[in-house]
């Protein structure tokens, strides 16, 4: 039975997250969302969506590659997380940050992007109103890059069950966690994945 992603839980779950969240970054999340943002091979001047951006943890690396010219769009449905986005933004004097409180397949987007962020957002990925509402203000060729968590081998129990424990407080549905990228391949062309940590995580 397919189970769909619950907004009212995830507010929930990011409710009770929102204050510690960043020191939940482990080193090895970090090297992936610093991967994952290199493979936008952004440049000066660039609009970027970052959907589900959370606290913002991955906007001092959006802004090394756009510059002071560019934009950043963060889009997150967590006012506690948007609290914490919007201090880093004040902490940082970004004046090319601009945070939208809605769920992402109600928001109101402004401009169209260059690039596209993904970054551990299983659940919004799972939603094709969410998609359809993000790529409707995406440029043609615009760059586009996911990254997150997946079920490794089926055989593997030992290592799906540690990413059971990691990623539970995170999601509210794990329908598509064998391919979190399924929707999205409806909208990139040519899509490329590499699956890496035994097939526990992927780039796509």
């Amino acid at each position: 039975m397919q189970v769909p992603p619950n907004r009212r839980l995830a507010l929930q779950k990011y409710r009770h997250a929102a204050a510690t969240y960043d020191k939940g970054e482990v080193p090895a999340i970090e090297r992936a969302r610093r991967r994952a943002v290199r493979l936008l091979d952004l440049h000066s001047g660039d609009v970027v969506f970052d959907v589900g951006c959370g606290t913002g943890l991955s906007f001092p690396l959006i802004e090394e590659g756009i510059g002071a010219q560019g934009r950043i769009i963060g889009i997150d449905q967590s006012p506690e997380m948007l609290v914490i986005a919007s201090r880093r933004v004040q902490t940082h004097r970004w004046r090319n940050v601009s945070l939208v409180e809605s769920p992402v397949e109600e928001a109101s987007i402004s401009g169209h992007a260059d690039a596209v962020l993904f970054c551990f957002t299983h659940d919004l990925l799972q939603s094709r109103n969410a998609l359809e509402n993000v790529f409707k203000h995406v440029k043609p060729g615009g760059r586009v890059v996911a990254v997150g968590f997946k079920w490794g081998p089926w055989w593997n129990l030992p290592l799906n069950a540690r990413v059971w424990a990691y990623v539970r407080h995170a999601v509210t549905t794990f329908d598509g966690f064998g391919r979190p990228w399924r929707h999205l391949e409806r909208f990139v062309r040519e899509m490329e994945v590499e699956h890496v940590w035994s097939g526990a995580f992927y780039f796509g």
